[in-house]
C-alpha cells in the first residue's frame, strides 16, 4: 500500500489534533481582575496586572486594606500576595472584608484591587404553583405529588460573573439523599425531565433552580421515588472554599432539611405534636391510623451535613436513577496518548523518508 507524503502529513494532523483534544480546558473561574469580588477560603487565584496600579510603567506589587480613608490614613494591614496562587486564608482576610487596595502608589489614587467577602449560604425549599402562587415550604407540610423548587439564598452570585466564567466551571452543589444513603445530584421535574441540581450558577441573592424564576424541578409524584424520608442540603466549594474553610453551616454548607412523603400532609423538617381526636358523632366518620415504621439509620456520609431523622407514617415515592454523586475531575494528558503521538510521528518520519 503506498504512502505517500500527502497521506503522511494527513495523519500527522490528525494525531496531533487528537492529542490537543486531550488536553483539559482551563477554568476561567479563579481568574482575578481589578474590582472582582473574591471570597474567604479561595485559594489558586490567578491576581491580573490590572488589579495592581501601574505608574509609569511599574506596577505596585503590594495590597493594603484601610479601615479609613486610603488617601488620608495609614494602612490597617499590607500584604504581597502571590499573583499566580493566590489564597485567601480565614485568619488574614475573615476580619478584613470590603475593599483593598494596590499599594503604596494605588491607595492615593484610589486603585481598588478587589472586594473580599466573606461567603453566606442558606438552601430553601419552595412549593410550585402556576400563576405566581408559589410559596416557601421549608418549614411546611408537602404531599406525595408536590411540586418542588429550591431557592439558594446567598452572596456567592459575583463568583460566577467573573470574566470567562463558563457553565461547566464549578458551582453551588444541592444532594438530595435517601434513607440507604443514595445521593441524588438530577431530579426528574413535572415533564419528567432531569434536572441537574450540581455545580449551580447563582445570578442573585435569592435564586431558585435551574434558571432563576420558580418552576417545578422536584415533581415528588414521580413513579421514580421510591418511599421514605429524605435529607437535602446545599454546600459550595468553588476554588477549594469548603475545604479551607470547613464545612461551615451557613457559609460552605447549608443546613439540612429532612422530608417526607405520603399520601396525606406531612411535616417537612419537624414532627407536629398529636392534636385531640373529637368525641364520636351519631353517623362517625371512621379513621385509621398508619403504623408508624422505624426509619433505618443512614450511613455517615463524610464531610457532608449530618442528615435529619424524622419517624413519619410511610409514604408514596420511588427513586429515579441514581446519578452521579461525585465530580470527575479533569485529568491531565495521559501518558499512553503521549507516547502514542511520538511513535506516530517516528513512524511518520521514516514513511516519508522511504517515499522521498
Amino acid at each position: 500500500m503506498a504512502f505517500n507524503k500527502k497521506s503522511a502529513l494527513c495523519f500527522a494532523f490528525c494525531l496531533l489534533s487528537l492529542v490537543l483534544f486531550a488536553v483539559p480546558a482551563s477554568a476561567a473561574i479563579n481568574n482575578i481582575h481589578k474590582g472582582d469580588t473574591v471570597f474567604v477560603g479561595e485559594e489558586n487565584l490567578i491576581l491580573d496586572d490590572d488589579v495592581f496600579y501601574s505608574s509609569g510603567g511599574v506596577l505596585d506589587t503590594q495590597l493594603a486594606y484601610y479601615k479609613n480613608t486610603p488617601a488620608t490614613s495609614a494602612p490597617d494591614y499590607v500584604m504581597t500576595p502571590s499573583k499566580e496562587s493566590f489564597f485567601l486564608s480565614s485568619s488574614e482576610f475573615k476580619d478584613r472584608t470590603g475593599g483593598w487596595y494596590s499599594y503604596p502608589n494605588g491607595s492615593s489614587a484610589g486603585h481598588i484591587a478587589f472586594y473580599v467577602q466573606y461567603p453566606y449560604l442558606q438552601l430553601k425549599l419552595w412549593a410550585y404553583r402556576t400563576g405566581g402562587n408559589s410559596f416557601d415550604i421549608t418549614e411546611g407540610k408537602i404531599v406525595s405529588g408536590e411540586a418542588l423548587d429550591f431557592r439558594i439564598d446567598s452572596n456567592l452570585y459575583p463568583l460566577f460573573s467573573r470574566t470567562g466564567v463558563l457553565p461547566s466551571d464549578d458551582g453551588v452543589d444541592i444532594y438530595v439523599e435517601t434513607e440507604d444513603g443514595a445521593t441524588y445530584t438530577a431530579l426528574y421535574d413535572c415533564s419528567g425531565n432531569s434536572v441537574s441540581i450540581t455545580d449551580i450558577h447563582v445570578a442573585n441573592s435569592a435564586f431558585f433552580v435551574p434558571d432563576g424564576s420558580v418552576t417545578c424541578v422536584w415533581d415528588t409524584g414521580n413513579s421514580a421515588y421510591k418511599t421514605g424520608s429524605y435529607t437535602i442540603w446545599a454546600e459550595c466549594n468553588v476554588n477549594g472554599m469548603k475545604d479551607n474553610l470547613g464545612s461551615i453551616s451557613g457559609v460552605t454548607v447549608t443546613d439540612p432539611i429532612g422530608t417526607v412523603q405520603k399520601t396525606e400532609e406531612v411535616t417537612v423538617g419537624f414532627t407536629p405534636a398529636p392534636e385531640d381526636t373529637p368525641a364520636p358523632t351519631a353517623s362517625p366518620e371512621v379513621t385509621t391510623t398508619p403504623q408508624k415504621t422505624k426509619t433505618p439509620t443512614i450511613p455517615p456520609v463524610t464531610d457532608t451535613p449530618a442528615p435529619v431523622k424524622t419517624t413519619m407514617p410511610e409514604t408514596v415515592k420511588p427513586t429515579a436513577e441514581k446519578p452521579q454523586t461525585e465530580k470527575l475531575p479533569q485529568t491531565p494528558v495521559s501518558g499512553v496518548v503521549i507516547i502514542s503521538a511520538v511513535i506516530g510521528s517516528f513512524m511518520l518520519a521514516v514513511l516519508i523518508r522511504r517515499n522521498e
